[in-house]
């Protein structure tokens, strides 16, 4: 009699089994809505931590920088910031410090280490950069020491230089090199008042 009881107020292995596939289910469902959301913050993030860099160089170019060489001095030094968009380079910041009295015209795509490395968003990748109608490979952001003055510089495949004398540059990004609209993101950036737009 007890068995009879205890049998029928328990689950059927059939009955566990589906519950355990329905749990499934909606798992699946639900994990690949929040994974689209994790990787669009990302790419938020990475835009914000780009633009970020932009104010911070300019900053250091205003208010004087501590290099490797300078033993806790702070010197005045122009601050570049070089953007890629080449493969291996196009998850990265560069920050190059220059001797505060180097002329744009003496300008080159930067040959040597830089002083500063920061890395955005893991998976996040700039994928381009444009001006008006022009598009490059790499851009050089030149901070003027103490004025903080930025002239941009475009480099094409080949390294050819061109400086840019339109009010706006336009970074591009992409999550894994995404060709799908919501998983890429444009920012605006305004040279002369030093403004970064999202989109």
């Amino acid at each position: 009699m007890i068995y009879k009881v205890l049998k029928n107020k328990a689950f059927t292995l059939i009955e566990l089994l589906i519950v355990i596939s329905i749990m499934m289910i909606v798992l699946i469902f639900s994990y690949s809505p929040y994974n689209m959301y994790q990787n669009k913050a990302r790419l938020k993030l990475a835009t914000r931590e780009v633009a970020q860099s932009l104010y911070e160089a300019r900053n250091m170019a205003v208010s004087g920088v501590q290099t490797k060489d300078d033993k806790g001095e702070f010197k005045n030094k122009s601050v570049g910031i070089l953007l890629s968009s080449e493969d291996g380079k196009n998850e990265n910041v560069y920050y190059y410090f220059y001797n505060h009295d180097l002329t744009y015209d003496s300008l080159v795509f930067p040959h040597f280490e830089a002083e500063k490395i920061k890395n955005i968003q893991d998976g996040v990748y700039i994928v381009g950069f444009s001006s008006g109608e022009k598009e490059f490979k790499n851009i050089l952001l030149f901070y003027k020491s103490v004025k903080g003055e930025v002239k941009v510089i475009g480099f094409d495949d080949s390294g050819n230089k061109t400086e840019i004398t339109s009010d706006t540059v336009k970074i591009k990004f992409s999550f894994k090199k995404s060709n799908l609209d919501f998983l890429k993101k444009e920012i605006t950036y305004y040279l002369k008042t030093n403004i970064v737009d999202y989109k």
